[in-house]
């Protein structure tokens, strides 16, 4: 059930309706019971990820709360992490780790499973509380329910934005009210997560997909138009994403963290971690690259951290060499920023530039099903003919132009801009472009939507 199709929008209302008339304090109840509808309705077979991480997070943090010893404890946290990781490594590394890395002549179908919705996001939310609550950082809840509500929000159970409990538990033990006046800014972020997802990233996928589905025989500009076109189909469709669950969430009156943050923008390669995914950007420093031991051991031992937080960071978006080496190309392009940093000092335009065609040319690896297809894609530019230019660039017209619209506009996508208006701008005004909004995504769209990117992850 995607947030961009029919059915979800009867789900939404049918879920609207209860939360209008249920009373404040079973609303945990009705978030635990529409968030299991909602991920059954996929798969109801697997509903032993969200439920089964959720009981081993509380059971595990309990058990944790019962030991003061330090060391004990720290044995306990690792036992509880091997628990809540096992189901993760299992289903989605263990043909990999076979057949890629050992290579040992299994099958292509032997070892492989069909992945769980949301598996990887679901145990980075769980492994959070885990960690916040060996850390003292955040009180053992002594409520499952709460631990369900945590896990089973719906806006964010299948592809995050990735919580820490401080950032929805509190809210979920609020009686709060039905209504209130967030309703013009909720469905204003659910509008523009819907466009991008429409109109942006589906449409543009068109130039994309055929691609990378055969690179043989293609013009240079078919290239040149899979790799920025694939730059702005996986932001508007992962922010797009985001934008639809936050709105979604204030609809709820639940305050979601921000996501994105204009990531095309950034003048450097940590500045891009800071604005893309800052979610995820966010769990991996905390509960990986600082526990590793940061910058806090010397320049040497932080290259080796960035390099092994990131190439793990890639490995969790998928079991590929692909994505080894997508992660691998961040975590260089991490350490070089921090050691030039100081060093170097580029014109903002020249390090927007620079950074922008890191990230695309890194995300070749990221899309690719294999590294020929990759590499293929990333030669054909400077290797193919470039053909009749106005043929073929006349075929993927619709494409370039979203691309060179979003590029255009990319500096206005910010959440305090609607937030802003949602409280001081012409109220009608913005009903009004609502409205033209959502006409001209179904009129594009024709009313069927392609599956998130994020949703494979």
């Amino acid at each position: 059930m995607l947030f961009s199709e029919p059915r979800f929008f009867l789900f939404f209302a049918v879920y609207g309706v209860l939360h209008l008339i249920v009373p404040p304090r079973y609303r945990l109840w009705l978030v635990i019971l529409g968030g299991a509808a909602f991920y059954a309705s996929w798969r109801p077979e697997y509903m032993w990820v969200p439920v089964g991480l959720s009981l081993a997070a509380h059971f595990g943090a309990q058990w944790l709360d019962l030991e003061t010893d330090a060391a004990a404890r720290l044995r306990r946290l690792w036992l509880v992490l091997v628990v809540i990781f096992a189901p993760l490594v299992i289903v989605k590394y263990t043909h990999f780790v076979l057949a890629d890395v050992l290579q040992a002549g299994v099958a292509a179908a032997d070892y492989r499973w069909a992945l769980p919705l949301g598996i990887s996001f679901i145990t980075f939310t769980v492994t959070a509380y885990v960690v916040d609550v060996y850390r003292r950082r955040y009180a053992r809840e002594k409520s499952l329910a709460l631990m369900l509500g945590y896990v089973l929000f719906f806006p964010h159970l299948i592809a995050g934005p990735i919580l820490r409990p401080n950032e929805l538990m509190p809210q979920l033990k609020q009686e709060r009210r039905a209504r209130d006046a967030r309703l013009l800014l909720g469905i204003s972020l659910f509008t523009l997560g819907l466009v991008k997802k429409l109109i942006f990233a589906d449409q543009i996928s068109a130039a994309v997909e055929p691609v990378y589905a055969n690179v043989a025989g293609l013009t240079a500009w078919h290239y040149l138009v899979a790799i920025y076109g694939f730059s702005v189909q996986i932001y508007c469709d992962f922010s797009g994403y985001t934008d639809m669950a936050i709105g979604l969430a204030y609809l709820l009156r639940i305050r979601l963290p921000t996501n994105f943050l204009r990531p095309y923008g950034a003048a450097s390669l940590t500045q891009f971690w800071r604005r893309w995914h800052i979610t995820l950007s966010f769990w991996l420093r905390d509960y990986l690259y600082i526990p590793l031991g940061g910058n806090r051991r010397g320049k040497a031992r932080q290259v080796i951290n960035l390099l092994i937080t990131m190439v793990l960071g890639g490995l969790w978006h998928g079991a590929n060499w692909t994505f080894v080496i997508w992660g691998a190309l961040h975590g260089a392009g991490l350490s070089l920023s921090h050691l030039l940093s100081r060093r170097l000092r580029l014109p903002r335009w020249l390090g927007v530039l620079l950074t922008f065609h890191f990230v695309t040319l890194a995300w070749v690896f990221f899309r690719a099903p294999d590294l020929a297809t990759a590499l293929r894609v990333l030669a054909g530019p400077f290797t193919a003919s470039y053909g009749d230019a106005v043929v073929t660039l006349g075929k993927l017209a619709f494409p370039i132009l979203l691309t060179a619209v979003f590029l255009a506009s990319h500096a206005f996508d910010r959440h305090a801009r609607l937030r802003w208006l949602s409280v001081h701008g012409n109220k009608v005004l913005q009903w009004g472009v609502i409205a033209l909004c959502w006409i001209l995504a179904i009129a594009v769209s024709q009313g069927s939507s392609a599956k998130f990117i994020y949703f494979d992850f």
